[in-house]
């Protein structure tokens, strides 16, 4: 018994070094979900990249652009706290293809009813029945904060793991524009991730 202690000991001081020497287990590939996002507002004659939370006002324009790294579903949902609508429903099977919403020539207008607007873009590998359902039936902007805030808590991946390479932008922006990426934007987006599901959002105060 002495002797297979001191083994067992000697078998856990070994696994220990190699933790502590070479960290946890980076999440796997197939786990995390990765795209290029990135919203222009115009104002005006002026035109910037937005941040996750930004000052707008009514008249302001918005176009989406998601890259993702692989095949995927994608959703948009807005709302502005009166209700809730699914933008756009797409199964993104092109690899290496940049999707413009709601296209490259328009924009989505700021109308400043609403004290708020909210975008939220989901990427999946696997199509999300819960959203598909939004399709067909009426989400009260409740019935949406639950979803949302469930997919969130789901696609939280280890900060703690830094292996996010960088992947190209390579392939054809879909709505028009040539495979050269004639859009500056498109070459500057940001590399966001998700574990399963990837889900970014964008709120905007309106001042009227």
């Amino acid at each position: 018994m002495v002797g297979r202690r001191k083994l067992m000991a000697v078998f856990l001081s070994g696994m220990i070094c190699v933790m502590a020497c070479c960290g946890a287990p980076a999440l796997a590939d197939t786990q995390r979900v990765r795209a290029k996002i990135g919203i222009l507002v115009k104002s005006g004659e002026r035109t910037s990249t937005a941040r996750s939370r930004e000052i707008l006002k009514a008249g302001d324009s918005l176009r989406i652009y998601v890259h993702p790294e692989k095949a995927l579903y994608l959703y948009l949902v807005h709302t502005d706290g009166k209700k809730v609508q699914l933008l756009n429903m797409t199964a993104q099977k092109l690899e290496s293809s940049t999707l413009v919403l709601p296209s490259v020539q328009a924009f989505y207008k700021v109308d400043g009813v609403s004290p708020y607007e909210r975008f939220t873009i989901i990427c999946s590998p696997h199509e999300l029945p819960e959203l598909s359902a939004m399709v067909s039936k009426d989400f009260s902007p409740a019935k949406w904060q639950e979803v949302e805030n469930e997919l969130s808590k789901n696609s939280k991946i280890d900060l703690a793991v830094n292996d996010e390479a960088p992947f190209a932008i390579a392939g054809n922006v879909r709505g028009g524009l040539d495979n050269q990426n004639t859009d500056p934007v498109v070459s500057n987006l940001q590399i966001f991730s998700g574990n399963g599901v990837l889900v970014k959002q964008y709120e905007f105060q309106i001042k009227k």
